[in-house]
């Protein structure tokens, strides 16, 4: 009776001795998979900005077009997207992040007034802005996260006319920026690509490369 007891209890400390040792190599695997890169730097490029999707008015086009009672209309838009640069600082538990970004962006189309054509209307846009992020997916290559974002745009338009009766014109349309980041997705660790669908100054699909260092 007394071998049986010994012999359980040796069993005992052998089964304690390897759940011991395989909780230490989870802990371990687990903080090799956390990188602790805390500086993580990207460049974008984004498509279909809120100007493709707003009014066309602003006070410059109110006063060209004013005699005619504002019948004016924008078409054949067109945009070659925006570039932007954005530098985030990632949180040591690596779910929140705070950074700044920067961009540029332009878009390109044709005024009509009473339906006659007056000429091309170009807009050129150029943002700063602080944003905050939340990484609820963290898992080795995939991270996925939902953000926000609030700065300012300096935005200007210049109307070229090719029509007699009026005049070419330049006008400033700067306004609060903003940026709602549904859901992104990083695929990677140290270097990685990445997707953003949101609404914004980064426009409804903004997809990049991002590098973490130290």
């Amino acid at each position: 009776m007394c071998y049986f007891w010994n012999k359980l209890n040796r069993m005992k400390k052998i089964l304690l001795f390897v759940v011991v040792l395989f909780s230490l190599q989870a802990v371990q695997a687990q903080s090799y998979e956390r990188s602790y890169d805390h500086h993580d730097i990207s460049i974008s490029y984004s498509l279909f900005h809120p100007d493709q999707f707003q009014e066309v008015n602003t006070p410059m086009l109110d006063d060209m077009f004013q005699e005619s009672g504002l019948r004016y209309t924008r078409d054949n838009y067109s945009s070659y997207g925006g570039l932007f640069l954005t530098y985030r600082h990632i949180f040591k538990n690596e779910l929140f992040m705070w950074g700044i970004t920067a961009g540029y962006s332009s878009s390109k189309s044709e005024i009509y007034n009473v339906g006659q054509f007056v000429g091309d209307l170009d807009r050129t846009f150029i943002t700063a802005a602080i944003e905050w992020e939340y990484r609820y997916v963290n898992q080795g290559l995939v991270q996925v996260y939902s953000g926000v974002g609030l700065g300012f745009t300096y935005g200007t338009e210049e109307l070229t006319s090719f029509n007699p009766g009026f005049e070419s014109s330049t006008g400033n349309i700067s306004t609060i920026a903003y940026q709602l980041n549904g859901v992104g997705i990083r695929v990677g660790k140290k270097f990685a690509g990445y997707l953003e669908l949101g609404y914004g100054y980064k426009g409804l699909i903004n997809f990049g490369f991002s590098i973490q260092v130290f």
